[in-house]
């Protein structure tokens, strides 16, 4: 004969197994999940960097020495001040490009010809935007002491 209270008590050991399992699973899913979110942020992230940069090269290239303002030059120029020839210009639109990622360092660099500054036609302008990069459980379960540092650049030559 068949007993119907052996299948119960047997289900309900399958069900404790089953959330055993759940709660091993469950850390390691989660990890799984936020390192791809963070790998996407920070693709994302470095993405919005070099579009930045591209155009605060832009901003430098139309404004060179025929731009009005002129812009540059400056050697190894890391957040001009506002009197150095209008760089302060070229930062601000690294930064109003860079929407959502904070802490930006720019550097803008005329390196010319044998490393001689120039601001004419068909010198290079270099600007770099970094910025830094903490992933989720970095900040959240060791205080942000884990980072990394994201990098976008751009190269053009003045037009103008």
């Amino acid at each position: 004969m068949f007993r119907s209270d052996g299948l119960r008590h047997f289900a309900r050991a399958e069900g404790a197994q089953s959330l055993v399992e759940f709660a091993f699973i469950l850390p390691v899913f989660l990890l799984l999940v936020t390192g791809i979110f963070d790998s996407a942020r920070a693709v994302w992230q470095e993405n919005t960097l070099a579009f930045a940069a591209r155009e605060g090269t832009r901003y430098a290239i139309v404004h060179g020495t025929g731009g009005n303002p002129v812009v540059g030059p400056c050697t190894n120029c890391v957040n001009p001040p506002a009197s150095n020839r209008n760089l302060d210009q070229i930062v601000s639109a690294v930064t109003n490009n860079a929407v959502g990622v904070y802490g930006i360092t720019v550097t803008i660099d005329y390196p010319g010809i044998a490393g001689t500054v120039c601001n004419y036609r068909t010198c290079p302008v270099v600007v770099d935007a970094t910025a830094p990069f903490v992933p989720m459980p970095s900040q959240y379960l060791l205080g942000g002491a884990f980072q990394l540092t994201l990098r976008g650049g751009s190269k053009l030559y003045i037009q103008r």
